[in-house]
């Protein structure tokens, strides 16, 4: 989803991240931190900061891959002004924010996910019937738990721990024993080829590296049997999608994004969505923010496309 959440992170806040995941998002590739960017970022400026924020340096530059640790290392030397590096801080925080709320505030990102409604009639494209089935990217598990409820068996992966412990909760509460929580990235899936009948996305597959892109995708068709379908929900570039041999089709029906409460839509308005969803609940008095209203399309639409080999 493309908004501008108001959320504030601090640089500290990276510590959070293990070793294996500060690897993943400091990195030369798209949708990740370039590492000269993060060396930027952690240049000192002999403030109070200092004490917390070197030793999280020297730990990122352990974590790196030996070209990222090098160019890394090289920036945090540079001598630059401080408005070049808050430029670079601001610039790791935006692009780090989701990551950030999944490694740090899950439960608030299921507080989000538990309010947007996804049409699942994509499923019966994707013939989860009786089969087994990646959810790749499957956060706290909004396809997760209808997907088990059709397929014989449900993988669910995500690079976030914080946010496979809730859905292996999740999980428990509805006693489903045909799901297996998984931890993987989409570049680097932990399953043997030809394992599944099919893949299933929904916002979490992109077309940046960090987020998939062509090495994602061919991890995918590794995984997916001759024959299986991968689908994509709510894709963020269709024509990308497209240009890989999928097919694009949008679903009927009226979606909008539904609190519990009003409090509850407050909360998470000004948690992720800003001022113009905020102003919209203030005028209407009723837990619902309709899509358009934050300028993005409503998650009814997918790609889909059937594996080849």
């Amino acid at each position: 989803m493309d908004i501008e959440p108001t959320a504030a992170f601090s640089l500290a806040d990276l510590a959070i991240f293990d070793e294996a995941h500060l690897r993943e998002v400091i990195a030369n590739g798209s949708g990740a931190v370039a590492p000269s960017v993060a060396g930027h970022a952690f240049v000192s400026d002999q403030a109070s900061d200092t004490a917390t924020l070197a030793p999280l340096a020297s730990r990122i530059e352990r974590s790196l891959a030996p070209d990222d640790r090098a160019s890394f290392a090289h920036a945090r030397q540079d001598i630059i002004s401080g408005n070049e590096r808050e430029t670079a801080r601001r610039t790791m925080l935006d692009t780090l924010f989701w990551e950030l709320v999944y490694w740090k505030t899950p439960n608030e990102y299921e507080r989000l996910t538990a309010g947007e409604q996804v049409h699942l009639g994509a499923l019966d494209i994707a013939h989860v019937d009786d089969a087994v089935v990646l959810d790749a990217g499957a956060g706290t598990g909004r396809v997760t738990l209808p997907l088990a409820r059709r397929a014989r068996t449900v993988y669910a992966m995500d690079a976030a721990p914080p946010l496979l412990h809730l859905l292996e909760r999740k999980v428990a509460a509805a006693n489903l024993r045909n799901v297996e929580v998984i931890r993987g990235v989409f570049r680097r899936v932990p399953l043997p080829d030809n394992s599944v009948d099919a893949v299933v996305s929904c916002s979490a597959f992109g077309v940046c590296e960090a987020r998939g892109g062509e090495r994602g995708l061919d991890e995918l068709q590794r995984v997916t049997r001759p024959g299986g379908r991968i689908l994509i929900l709510w894709p963020e570039d269709p024509a990308w999608f497209a240009r890989h041999g999928f097919w694009h089709a949008t679903l009927p029906g009226r979606l909008t994004i539904t609190f519990p409460s009003l409090e509850d839509a407050y909360a998470i308005a000004s948690h992720f969505y800003g001022s113009v969803a905020l102003h919209h609940l203030e005028i209407t008095h009723r837990p619902e923010l309709p899509f358009h209203v934050l300028g993005v399309k409503p998650p009814r639409d997918f790609c889909c496309l059937t594996v080849r080999k």
